[in-house]
This record gives C-alpha cells, sequence and structure tokens, in this order.
C-alpha cells in the first residue's frame, strides 16, 4: 500500500475499554493501566500514542497525551455514552488513525 492509498483508507485503532494489572501487546511491559481496542489487543496509553498519527488544529499537528487516553479508556469502560459528554468525551476522542 503506498502513501496515498493509506491516506485515503485509513485504518483505525478505536478504543472499546480499559483494563487493570496487564502485559502490552504493543512492547510487552507489564502495565498498571491498559488501553482495549475494538480488535481485542491491549496496549498501554504510551504505546498507543506512538501507534496513532498526530491529529491537526488549527493547522498544526498536535499528539495526544497518554493520560488523556487513559482518562478516554476508563470513561468508555464505566459510563454509558449518553454520558461520555460530561468528562468532555465524544466519539471522535475514541477513534484514531493508526500510523
Amino acid at each position: 500500500m503506498n502513501a496515498l492509498e493509506s491516506l485515503l483508507n485509513p485504518n483505525y485503532l478505536i478504543i472499546t475499554g480499559y483494563e487493570q494489572e496487564v502485559h502490552c501487546e504493543h512492547c510487552g511491559r507489564h502495565l498498571k493501566h491498559g488501553v482495549r481496542l475494538a480488535d481485542g489487543r491491549v496496549v498501554g496509553a504510551d504505546c498507543f500514542v506512538k501507534m496513532v498519527a498526530p491529529k491537526y488544529y488549527k493547522g498544526k499537528k498536535v499528539r495526544t497525551t497518554a493520560s488523556w487516553i487513559r482518562d478516554v479508556a476508563k470513561v468508555v469502560q464505566f459510563v454509558s455514552p449518553d454520558n461520555w459528554a460530561r468528562y468532555g468525551v465524544n466519539e471522535d476522542a475514541t477513534k484514531y488513525i493508526e500510523l
């Protein structure tokens, strides 16, 4: 797949939940906090940040932080989707383009 095809048909990493005391399937480290993805993998928030492309805000590349990813994963796991807005989370906060 060339660069143009990857821009037109990106692979998405979608956060579906949160787990405690797991091993990262990206780097193999033992983690206190794990982020569950839609494809079934559990990765650390730091590895997740490294795996996704930066988002653009006012024309500048902005990388999300690991603490935000952990917070989003916890909200997705423990709060009903109707109440996500109370925590500043929406559908877009759970969907990232994979590098």
